[in-house]
């Protein structure tokens, strides 16, 4: 991929491309499309990119990335987005995770 097409299209670059990219390519396209890069290609982010969506994104991190999320950052998106905590990742909540999202998911 060229930079000019990358940068021109992240989104279609991450969902299509993005075994094809370097390094550099890869880290504009997540900064530019946190969510998109959770959803498609959360496999292929380093470390700190993937903190970096799911602190931003992290509904989609729950949705889509509940099984990869430290027990730190699941906590952080559950207090974040309640509702999508119960409703995407009930089976992974605690007694009192259930009970606080199910106090606030209509919030």
């Amino acid at each position: 991929m060229t930079d000019e097409g990358v940068k021109n299209n992240p989104y279609i670059t991450l969902k299509y491309f993005s075994d094809k990219l370097t390094p550099e390519q890869l880290n504009f396209c997540v900064h530019a499309m946190p969510l998109t890069a959770l959803k498609y290609c959360s496999d292929k982010l380093t470390p700190e990119q993937f903190d970096y969506c799911v602190r931003i994104g992290y509904s989609v991190a729950l949705m889509y990335c509940a099984d990869k999320l430290t027990p730190e950052q699941f906590n952080y998106c559950m207090h974040k987005d309640p509702w999508a905590a119960h409703e995407f990742c009930a089976d992974k909540l605690t007694e009192e995770q259930k009970r606080y999202c199910e106090e606030r998911k209509d919030d």
